[in-house]
């Protein structure tokens, strides 16, 4: 298999989506919880249309440069940058992989690939608070279940409208972006 390098346009692309990641991220509501400080944010949002995008490659790295930049602008998150690196690229690739899967995108394929990106995400996302909470900081169980179900309770209204947000703002720019020869076979080229 011959690999392949990383265009000027290939780091262009992905570091104008990680701005945008970073810049969505900033559109926020900050939500105080007994436990810390969580946030519903359109990051998501943007982690996904870049899968949906140009594939789970390059959106999984604009996701996860954009998010763990962004982290880094905050202390309360800046010792998990590299945490939410993966996670955000997880997210990403997920969405681009299911989105750039087989001959051609259909709806169906937007749908289930923004479904699994952000649903995927949040499962990620609680894994790694039930190993913190218990494993590290070795809280009781009691406390643990409390974070996940006060973030996973926050979440539920965010992950729907980021799955929603993401399809329509897909379902606007894909076609413009095509014909101005922006993403024409660019996603399946780097699967």
């Amino acid at each position: 298999m011959k690999s392949k390098k990383f265009t000027v346009k290939d780091i262009t692309t992905i570091a104008l989506m990680a701005a945008l990641v970073f810049v969505a991220t900033y559109i926020k509501i900050d939500i105080p919880t007994p436990l810390g400080k969580t946030m519903v944010h359109c990051g998501n949002v943007i982690c996904v249309l870049a899968g949906l995008l140009f594939g789970g490659l390059y959106g999984g790295l604009s996701a996860g440069i954009g998010s763990a930049i962004f982290d880094l602008t905050d202390p309360i998150f800046a010792p998990e940058f590299w945490i939410t690196f993966i996670m955000k690229f997880l997210m990403a690739y997920l969405a681009g992989k299911i989105a750039h899967s087989g001959q051609k995108m259909t709806q169906g394929k937007i749908v289930a690939a923004s479904i699994a990106g952000i649903v995927g995400y949040k499962i990620i996302y609680t894994l790694k608070e039930i190993i913190l909470h218990y494993f590290i900081l070795k809280s009781p169980w009691e406390t643990v279940l409390g974070v996940i179900v006060s973030t996973n309770l926050i979440s539920i209204i965010s992950m729907v409208l980021n799955i929603i947000a993401s399809i329509l703002l897909y379902n606007l720019l894909a076609a413009p972006l095509k014909r101005a020869g922006i993403i024409k076979n660019y996603a399946a080229a780097k699967k």
